[in-house]
């Protein structure tokens, strides 16, 4: 008798929903509607690309790679910024581990402690094993992930898997989207009958009928999926500039700028 293939999981644990999440569409939910590209396309705004298996070291985080992507492109769309934060940080402190972990969880995280830039805690050819990307993390660099948090109001939410809401939350941010990685059908990848989604990865737009295009952290490719295809998971995010308060001192400096100019 033939041994059944074992399916490989790329890190993505599966959430449940629970009544506290929140829930694009709900008027419960406290997170903005904020439509700010209109044709749901994001490939004009796509970070530099990484490898989670970079170094042939499986991270099992797609998890936090497909996020940072998201939260990425967001910023890079909306404030023209080019932002490049640490995966090898976020799938760290959320407690990423061989089989990965949950969108849910990773958020959190990420809204509660924050992120460090890529060059502070990087992915590089020093990184030989799974051992030493998952080393651990100096304190100080805590403390500097803090700043993510000073400088960005981050808010996420979980995306029912019809058509409609697909369509219109990618009108606000790419999306996290869980798939069955990686079967091919013709040109496309879809997810056979009966398996279970088993890789998280960046929806950046979609042709309404035909096809999901996703941004992949695996391979770096840029894939479709076939449009009918319904998914476990999907998040959509919200980032906004926080206004710095200035202090006392702040308006002292404006005042003597004034005086001397």
């Amino acid at each position: 008798m033939k041994k059944k293939k074992k399916t490989k999981n790329y890190g993505l644990k599966i959430d449940e929903i629970k009544p506290e999440d929140y829930v694009f569409g709900s008027i419960l939910s406290p997170v903005p509607f904020e439509e700010i590209n209109p044709d749901g396309d994001w490939t004009s705004y796509l970070p530099v690309r990484e490898l989670q298996n970079f170094n042939g070291t499986e991270t099992y985080a797609c998890v936090s790679f497909s996020i940072l992507n998201c939260i990425e492109t967001l910023i890079k769309k909306k404030y023209n910024e080019e932002k490049n934060y640490s995966d090898r940080f976020l799938a760290a402190i959320s407690g990423t581990k061989e089989g990965g972990n949950s969108p849910q969880i990773v958020c959190e995280f990420l809204r509660k402690i924050g992120v460090v830039p890529e060059e502070l805690w990087p992915f590089d050819d020093k990184i030989l094993n799974r051992n030493g990307y998952y080393a651990p993390i100096p304190p100080k660099l805590y403390e500097l992930a803090r700043e993510f948090n000073t400088e960005w109001e981050f808010k996420h939410e979980f995306v029912p898997s019809t058509d409609e809401a697909i369509e219109k939350a990618l009108k606000c941010s790419p999306l996290g989207i869980s798939v069955y990685a990686w079967q091919e059908r013709g040109n496309m990848y879809y997810k056979p009958e009966g398996v279970v989604d088993n890789h998280f990865t960046t929806l950046i737009m979609t042709k309404n009928g035909q096809y999901k295009r996703v941004f992949d952290s695996y391979d770096n490719f840029i894939k479709d999926y076939e449009w009918d295809t319904k998914h476990s998971v999907i998040k959509r995010f919200y980032v906004s500039k926080r206004i710095k308060k200035k202090s006392w001192l702040d308006y002292l400096k404006d005042w003597f700028r004034e005086i001397w100019k």
